[in-house]
């Protein structure tokens, strides 16, 4: 209040001196305490709680030997921000081994070529179809079992959905630095993409000197009954995806049913669209199933035949074409569309017990912009990389044109309804 200059109280001389020493005290600042001061801690109340660490986002969840492993193997949190891989290679070399799960046959190519360039890291590779792979892998890592180091695979919408977070991180995502610059994020997270795995109908060229299906509901015409092959979706992870993919487009798939037949489809009793339909409609026509895409191809492109069926299969298949041992083509033209596709990933697995001989096996078949190193069996027409610094490989159709014609897999909805799809399949197949 003294301190206020609208106070007007009439005092004598002598008094207003000694208030004005007592108001100079009151109103200057306190004095800045020295450099050895120290400040004094308020007593705690008896209801205060003790602060707790911020924990990083990144660890929340992770079990107390996940957290020691990652740190130990520099991955997801722990990760440098540069990586050093003249050590990694020192790291890996000591490790000795790098166990690849792959649910592809070419590991046995390109852990030869990793060897190689390598030498004192042995590679073991199991080659295990893509779902029997998730369910290996489901189960080494629930009863702690650490043996995998690298997993490559198929079946993408399951690794993405159930696989790379707490408390099911079975996966960690590794992404070797100089990719960043030629991958865009959404081909490298939550999981690194090695290649596009692309499942389109092929026919026999040497038969036939055109696509004899112009309309993927020509399938289902009695012409074809007994003669289309495809890997078993209830095994064929590829082939369930891209079953579900068409139930995404039941408009696209109904205006094809139009085209092929001059009319408006009508649905059965119990199917909900014309996808569904399709799926039906192609059991009907007792499709033969095999235990895997590459035997569908074979199926169709084996040469001599005179009435050869038509197949679903990996369009990667024509590498078998290009050396002469099959004579197969694609649907080109078919409509709506000549297949789909999706992502075939590369990660290390959760608790590696040889994490610096994964990074090296990941950045090796992650090949380089000429499609060299490891990812050279990957290199042909069918498995397009990720890479935008990485050409088309010789007598391929460009990426960018073959996106046009398919539809690429949302492994969000795939997941949600593959099992629809598996199960509608299963009903319909058993009447």
């Amino acid at each position: 209040m003294l301190c206020n200059n609208r106070f007007r109280v009439a005092l004598s001389v002598t008094m207003l001196a000694l208030l004005a020493i007592v108001v100079a005290v009151a109103c200057a600042p306190a004095p800045a305490p020295t450099p050895t001061s120290a400040p004094v801690a308020a007593l705690p109340t008896a209801t205060a709680a003790p602060a707790k660490p911020t924990e990083d986002p990144a660890l929340k969840g992770l079990t107390d030997a996940q957290k020691k492993w990652a740190q130990n193997a520099q991955v997801g949190p722990y990760a440098p921000k540069t990586q050093d891989w003249a050590a990694i290679e020192t790291a890996a070399k000591k490790e000795g081994t790098v166990v690849v799960y792959s649910a592809s046959s070419r590991v046995a190519d390109y852990g030869k070529t990793f060897e190689a360039a390598y030498p004192g890291i042995k590679v073991e590779g199991y080659d295990i179809a893509a779902m029997e792979l998730v369910t290996k892998l489901r189960q080494e890592q629930q009863s702690g079992v650490y043996t995998a180091d690298v997993i490559f695979s198929g079946d993408a919408p399951t690794y993405y959905n159930e696989m790379v977070n707490p408390p099911t991180k079975y996966l960690w995502n590794f992404v070797p630095q100089e990719l960043e610059a030629v991958i865009d994020p959404e081909f490298r997270n939550p999981l690194l993409i090695h290649h596009f795995s692309l499942s389109v109908w092929i026919y026999n060229n040497q038969v036939y000197k055109e696509p004899p299906i112009k309309n993927i509901w020509d399938i289902t015409k009695p012409e074809w009954k007994g003669r289309i092959v495809l890997a078993d979706p209830q095994k064929s992870a590829g082939n369930l995806n891209t079953l579900a993919a068409y139930t995404q487009n039941p408009e696209a798939m109904a205006k094809a049913y139009e085209t092929a037949f001059g009319k408006p489809i009508k649905l059965d009793a119990g199917v909900p669209d014309a996808a569904y339909q399709w799926i039906k409609d192609l059991i009907k026509n007792e499709p033969v199933l095999t235990s895997s895409s590459g035997d569908a191809a074979k199926a169709a492109g084996t040469k001599g035949q005179k009435t050869p069926p038509i197949a679903m299969t990996s369009y990667s298949k024509i590498r078998d074409v290009i050396k002469g041992d099959l004579s197969f083509d694609v649907m080109w033209g078919m409509q709506p569309v000549i297949g789909a596709y999706d992502d075939f990933i590369v990660a290390i697995a959760n608790q590696a017990p040889h994490p610096n001989a994964a990074k090296l096996m990941v950045r090796w078949v992650m090949g380089d912009e000429k499609g060299g190193k490891g990812y050279a069996p990957y290199f042909v027409p069918g498995d397009p990389s990720p890479r935008k610094d990485m050409a088309d490989p010789k007598g391929a159709t460009p990426w960018a044109q073959l996106q046009k014609l398919m539809w690429r897999t949302d492994n969000t909805y795939v997941y949600n309804n593959a099992i629809k799809v598996r199960d509608f399949w299963i009903a319909n197949l058993k009447k």
